[in-house]
């Protein structure tokens, strides 16, 4: 896949010291996949908890649990 930075995106690239423009890319697009992953954990996350309050799981039960 070939992807052509504006003139100014290239300068911005180069001014945070990347020689390589395909490497920023692939990092900025890591990155991004990272922050993904990350948003869709936390949503699961959240839904979990949801779900345990509603059967009256307290966050403090689940820990005790895991050390006990």
């Amino acid at each position: 896949m070939t992807i052509k930075l504006s003139p100014k995106i290239k300068k911005t690239v180069r001014e945070f010291g990347y020689l390589d423009e395909e490497k920023f890319i692939r990092e900025a697009i890591e990155k991004r996949l990272m922050e993904l992953k990350k948003f869709r954990f936390f949503a699961i996350s959240e839904e979990i908890r949801k779900g345990l309050e509603k059967k009256g799981i307290k966050p403090e039960d689940v820990l005790r649990e895991i050390k006990s």
